[in-house]
């Protein structure tokens, strides 16, 4: 009698899924190392202390603070919260890891070395002035431009990203909900906003939200390639893109 072989059943994959990960794996892990989807740089060589985002309270910046001694770095600033350790000018920038709109976990100091001033705005999804920010750099809409408080001279800024001579990173901490930010909050931001130019990272336990306490958003601050702070802003964008463009006319 002939026997019937039975062969074992070949599981079957889609290729499209399947060049698409090797595509991925191909653009993370280069031949020059590991490499982020979005093209961002991977500079890790920062030599300074840095501040964690953990509050590990008392003293640390984010914490209830009497007066500058209560702080740790003598900075007690009132808050209409009330009194908080606070950062400073001269200070470097916060350690921060966070996912960005392509699912990388980065590192915001990895921007540093690069020779380049960065502008990191905190923001949230459901934000109309951080919305139309956006829409400025995504789209070149310019209702952002019959504010009272734009100046004709932050043009420039729209063309120092275009032509990458400086970052601008957007940290958003609160979905359209005004729940916490995920990973997934970036992306959806990124595509209503699509910009290759610009990082959009996740606040997601609002880390630096508690370290940097936005009064009014979009805040933005501007930071050296040494992550170091030259203007902190708790609210609005004008102290840092003031001092931007008088940087950038002394180059």
């Amino acid at each position: 009698m002939k026997q019937t072989v039975s062969c074992p059943k070949v599981q079957h994959f889609n290729m499209r899924a399947l060049i698409t990960i090797f595509l991925i794996i191909g653009t993370v892990f280069g031949s020059d190392g590991f490499k982020y989807i979005g093209g961002w740089p991977n500079s890790t060589n920062t030599k300074h202390t840095v501040i964690s985002t953990q509050l590990d309270c008392p003293g640390n910046i984010g914490c209830d603070c009497d007066d500058n001694s209560s702080c740790k770095d003598s900075n007690c600033i009132k808050h209409f919260k009330g009194n908080f350790c606070s950062l400073q000018e001269g200070d470097y920038f916060p350690s921060f890891k966070a996912y960005d709109q392509f699912g990388d976990i980065v590192s915001i100091h990895d921007f540093a070395n690069q020779n380049k001033y960065i502008l990191i705005e905190m923001g949230a999804a459901w934000c109309g002035p951080c919305r139309m920010l956006a829409d400025w750099f995504s789209y070149g809409i310019e209702d952002l431009k019959s504010k009272p408080f734009w100046k004709n001279e932050y043009d420039k800024i729209y063309d120092l990203v275009r032509n990458q001579q400086i970052y601008f990173i957007t940290i958003i901490y609160e979905d359209e909900f005004r729940d916490n930010s995920s990973q997934y909050t970036c992306e959806e931001w990124y595509n209503n906003y699509p910009d290759e130019f610009i990082p959009i990272l996740a606040d997601e336990n609002k880390y630096l939200h508690k370290i940097i306490k936005p009064t009014g958003i979009p805040a933005i601050s501007l930071i050296n390639d040494q992550m170091q702070i030259i203007t902190l802003s708790t609210r609005g964008f004008n102290k840092a893109f003031d001092k931007l463009i008088e940087l950038k006319l002394d180059q």
